[in-house]
């Protein structure tokens, strides 16, 4: 009788432990389920953090989405094809450099007011009118180009590194799981080993509470083997060295949900992607326009001086210099190097409307792709937080209470526990694919500033994360 109290002690200890670990989750009020530990107990098996980069375990997802925009070679390399363009803007639309030519007279010219030695011209073209006008304009175009390049690098990046940020996080949050899966399946094995010395529990079962046990432990080890690869991702997606070791997140970020309602209009008026193929289109417009003007002649005008020395015999005026004006017209002569120029030009402009439109054909695509993602990582979320976890608790406890009692297998108590962990594992992969999905659909439509339209419940409600 002793030993069978001893037994129901034990196994009552380890029910109360399995529900004060659940207690928040049971009772989120409309959160989502946290399966963690006190953030002092939570990593007992994992290295601790170096800190690499600045970075801590507080460190928030927008704490490496600043790092990045620094840091990235990617983002670097945009800015100054931008500036680059920029610069090019300035150096567009001056006149042609004027041209100063000398002549000496190796044997003097002589003149009624004397002989002339040596005459000094400048001259200076003009094309014609419009076509500087044209080329600034192309080169307004190429740099609206470029910055909408540079916006799609950013978008792209931040992507990038909320991808690498959230499957670090996600894998934090498994070992945390994992853990925690590891310490219920070892005091049950504590248990079923009590059990088993009063001959409460056979021997079967204790080897399946020790092979449970066994495939946690490296289940647990196949995670903690994979840290090293997951930071490499998050540190070269921000722009460190790939064999920076960060620290843990604290946590998997709760995602602002977008509004997806006008998905496609948004990324034909926002899309980077769209939006910079269409500045090089205009910019290809106006190069068939300077093109064509090739056929119009340019004109120069300019002036001569003649410098001219004292006449022999005096004369009215002797020495006087003369002063010439000139003007002069090019003639487009060649035109089949410049019918040749024209054809090369609206070639580009076609090859550029008919990438902008396969281009767009393919982003739709992408975009409904997108939607589809993030809608249902967003549903699973719902679904696992308000229904299945919560079930999965109640079927932890209604499945304790009837083991105590001798009313259910240690294999059906093993299974409510391990059904109840692999929901929890679920939810936190679905949060994380939520935050991945919303910066990718921010990169494809180019709007990461939307109002979150929160997330449906299975009352019509709607929650939004804090």
């Amino acid at each position: 009788m002793n030993h069978m109290s001893t037994s129901a002690v034990a196994l009552a200890l380890c029910a109360c432990l399995l529900l004060a670990g659940r207690a928040r989750a049971a009772d989120g009020g409309g959160g989502t389920p946290d399966v963690a530990r006190a953030p002092e107990q939570r990593w007992t098996a994992l290295p601790a953090a170096d800190g690499a980069g600045g970075f801590t375990g507080a460190s928030s997802l927008g704490d490496y989405l600043r790092a990045a925009e620094s840091l990235s070679p990617s983002i670097g390399r945009a800015r100054s094809g931008h500036e680059a363009a920029l610069a090019g803007v300035e150096g567009v639309g001056w006149l042609p450099d004027p041209t100063v030519s000398y002549g000496h007279y190796f044997e003097e010219v002589e003149t009624r007011v004397g002989p002339q030695t040596h005459r000094i011209g400048v001259r200076q073209r003009l094309p014609w009118f419009g076509k500087l006008f044209v080329a600034k304009d192309a080169a307004r175009e190429r740099t609206a180009a470029a910055s909408e390049r540079l916006r799609a690098t950013r978008l792209d990046v931040a992507a990038r590194v909320t991808r690498a940020f959230a499957d670090y996080a996600y894998l934090a949050e498994a070992v945390g799981v994992t853990e925690e899966r590891h310490l219920l399946l070892a005091s049950l094995e504590e248990v079923t080993r009590t059990r088993y010395a009063t001959g409460e529990a056979s021997y079967g079962e204790l080897m399946k509470a020790q092979i449970s046990v066994a495939r946690v432990e490296d289940t647990l080890a196949s995670i903690l083997a994979r840290r090293a690869t997951a930071s490499s991702g998050l540190a070269a997606a921000v722009g460190l060295g790939d064999d920076a070791m960060l620290p843990w997140p604290d946590a998997i970020p709760d995602a602002a949900v977008p509004v997806t309602s006008g998905a496609i209009e948004l990324l034909e008026e926002r899309g980077p992607d769209i939006l910079a193929l269409e500045h090089e289109v205009e910019a290809a417009r106006y190069d068939r326009r300077l093109a064509g003007q090739a056929f119009v002649p340019d004109l120069t005008l300019g002036v001569d001086y003649i410098a001219t020395d004292d006449a022999r015999m005096p004369v009215d005026e002797s020495g006087k210099d003369a002063l010439i004006g000139t003007a002069s017209v090019s003639v487009p002569l060649w035109f089949g190097k410049h019918t040749a120029a024209v054809r090369q030009a609206e070639a580009v402009l076609e090859a550029m409307e008919r990438q902008v439109e396969q281009r767009t054909h393919d982003l739709r695509v992408e975009v409904r792709r997108s939607v589809f993602e993030l809608e249902d990582a967003a549903r699973k979320v719902v679904l696992y937080r308000d229904r299945l976890i919560p079930a999965a608790l109640q079927s932890v406890e209604a499945t304790g209470a009837s083991y105590r009692a001798g009313g259910a297998d240690f294999d059906a108590l093993v299974a409510a526990h391990e059904v109840a962990l692999e929901f929890e594992l679920v939810l936190a992969r679905a949060r994380a694919d939520l935050l991945v999905n919303t910066a990718e659909f921010a990169r494809l439509t180019g709007d990461d500033g939307q109002e979150s339209d929160g997330l449906e419940d299975d009352d019509g409600s709607t929650f939004r994360r804090q």
